[in-house]
């Protein structure tokens, strides 16, 4: 990605909040002390920066650098609100884009409060998909949980599944959503096991898992706890005889720690296309970020499409940037999340009426349909084939909300 090249003489100078004429202050919020940080979260907020590293190396967005100002939400909503309120009060974000925390399922009042939006948020709660402040780049884990279940359901063609689930309000929904397709076909769901983020090991739910003896199992929790189940389940010598699915798994840095067992069967669903298949992200991290080789995953792909459409919408609107014109801009047409990622977003203008209290659609975001199945191919990290594309089938549409 590129900048402006050689900004005008005069570029508005101040045009909102966050925006100066030498810069533009956008804001993150990232669980960089959770556990797995170094490989879930903090991989995001650099590839959020490299990316405007290279826009500032090339002339900036007319004449103005971009500045990443990441706070630290640990995974704790308390924190979480600190941050929000720092970043937005006292360093006056113009806005804020992709990380990964928890709080974006409760930000929504304080985003309309401070009249402020969360481009590229991840996605992870469908409420994101619903907020008009927010514009999400990743589909919601409830879609996501909807369209695995037809894959297993047709692809697989599962008699029995066991779920894993994280313990929050979500993924308790994820489950119903699974319940809405496995139900129907006669597939039998033989146990439901809610995990927790910070849970020491996983050994009793995989006893509990083998003991309930599915077809496959199931996942839409969280990496930190579901690693700990497969070393579990090797540990065990178990593994389901149609292998394991799930969500929020796609990272190449996750092979080496869960090592060959999964190599029985394991599959993952996310929004794009393998990141090998994406030259521009690749090209601009080994240059800006060259520790992330082996840190690419799936929301790291979210930074990479936020920041390229942020990017390209900046340039769009000029050197008169408001909030309220990007928002317009983004909203105007279809974008697409780069070459080789198999995603087009399409935020629809009639959010903006639920914003300004006129009416509209509040879900008008909400437009996201089709992800992708990859197969776990090896652990050895470092040429981009921890996943490939499911040789069974690779692309899943799905029309849930």
């Amino acid at each position: 990605m590129s900048g402006t090249g050689n900004a005008p003489t005069d570029n508005g100078g101040a045009t909102d909040v966050g925006v100066s004429a030498t810069e533009i202050k956008l804001g993150t919020i990232s669980d960089n002390g959770a556990p797995l940080g170094n490989i879930v979260t903090i991989p995001v907020v650099t590839t959020v920066i490299g990316m405007m590293r290279a826009v500032n190396d090339t002339g900036g967005i007319y004449g103005r650098k971009v500045v990443v100002q990441d706070c630290d939400s640990a995974g704790d909503l308390t924190r979480f609100r600190g941050c929000f309120k720092k970043l937005v009060e006292q360093e006056k974000v113009f806005s804020f884009i992709t990380s990964i925390t928890w709080g974006t399922g409760e930000v929504h009042a304080d985003l309309a409060k401070a009249k402020i939006p969360w481009f590229g948020s991840w996605g992870f709660f469908t409420s994101e998909w619903k907020d008009p402040w927010m514009f999400p780049a990743h589909m919601a884990s409830v879609h996501e949980a909807h369209a695995n279940s037809q894959y297993v359901r047709d692809v697989f063609h599962a008699k029995s599944v066991g779920i894993l689930y994280l313990n929050i309000p979500e993924d308790r929904a994820a489950v119903k959503a699974m319940h809405d397709v496995f139900d129907p076909a006669g597939i039998k769901v033989v146990k439901e096991i809610p995990l927790e983020v910070e849970d020491p090991n996983e050994t009793a739910n995989v006893v509990a898992m083998r003991s309930a003896n599915p077809d496959q199992v199931i996942h839409f929790a969280w990496s930190p706890p579901m690693v700990k189940w497969m070393l579990g389940a090797h540990d065990q010598g178990y593994w389901p005889p149609m292998g394991v699915s799930g969500n929020h798994f796609a990272a190449d840095a996750l092979g080496p720690l869960v090592g060959d067992w999964p190599l029985k069967g394991m599959w993952t669903i996310t929004s794009y296309k393998v990141w090998s298949d994406n030259p521009e992200y690749l090209a601009v991290m080994a240059k800006y970020a060259p520790e992330m080789k082996t840190k690419i995953h799936h929301i790291t792909q979210t930074a990479y499409a936020g920041s390229r459409v942020w990017i390209s919408t900046a340039k769009e609107v000029g050197p008169n940037l408001t909030r309220e014109k990007m928002m317009d801009m983004w909203e105007s047409r279809p974008w697409d999340g780069g070459p080789g990622m198999g995603v087009t977003f399409t935020w629809k203008p009639a959010a903006k009426g639920a914003r300004n209290g006129t009416g509209g659609d509040a879900a008008a975001h909400d437009t996201e349909r089709c992800e992708y199945e990859f197969k776990y191919n090896k652990s050895q990290a470092g040429d981009y084939k921890v996943w490939i594309p499911a040789p069974e089938k690779y692309d899943i549409c799905d029309t849930v909300d």
